[in-house]
């Protein structure tokens, strides 16, 4: 009994001691509570990609549309020759619903770009007069999304374009990030002097 008492005694004074030596280096882990960290408390340098990482893990999280919202392609320019001096856009009508732009301002653009002619006709197809190819439109397609649709903060292509009626000017704004910028306005396309026109200026 005397013996069993003795290691008692040991075993408690050894539990006394562990238990001394872990509040002595951590009080918090001695008495059972989670040591955590704020973000205030992590002062390292955060490299680049972490923050970028960080910035999208937040998008994600905030905005959960982010990731289910699908861009739509926009297609090939569909061109083909009208006899011999007309060139015609097919799917001209659908590009521009697909950058939710006016067919009419698209296609001054383009006139004005190629100093040509042209109109829509009743299947509003852009019938341009000359002779062109398909890597033409595409190019001009290109400068027109630059310069009138896509957004120059967040190069996001889901903006609208408005015309102030007071100053004049047309505006593209940004439906994510809400910036605003103006854009230039069109000149009018190259209007070739016909027989009819030389007759206005002579009478």
């Amino acid at each position: 009994m005397l013996l069993k008492a003795t290691l008692k005694k040991k075993s408690k004074k050894k539990a006394a001691a562990a238990a001394a030596a872990a509040i002595a280096e951590s009080p918090e882990a001695a008495l059972g509570v989670a040591e955590t960290k704020t973000p205030e408390d992590d002062t390292r340098d955060y490299t680049y990609t972490e923050l970028l990482e960080r910035v999208y893990k937040l998008i994600r999280e905030r905005n959960p549309e982010y990731e289910s919202r699908k861009r739509q392609i926009l297609p090939t320019p569909d061109i083909s020759k009208v006899g011999s001096r007309r060139t015609m856009w097919s799917n001209f009508y659908q590009t521009t619903q697909i950058l939710h732009r006016s067919p009419d301002h698209v296609m001054a653009f383009v006139l004005a770009e190629l100093g040509t002619e042209g109109s829509l006709d009743q299947n509003n197809h852009l019938v341009v007069k000359g002779r062109y190819v398909a890597k033409q439109f595409e190019q001009l397609l290109k400068k027109y999304i630059v310069d009138y649709v896509t957004c120059n903060m967040c190069r996001n292509p889901d903006t609208t374009l408005t015309r102030d009626s007071v100053t004049r000017l047309h505006f593209v704004q940004c439906e994510s990030c809400n910036s605003r910028r103006s854009v230039q306005p069109i000149k009018g396309g190259f209007h070739a002097t016909t027989r009819g026109d030389r007759r206005k200026i002579q009478n």
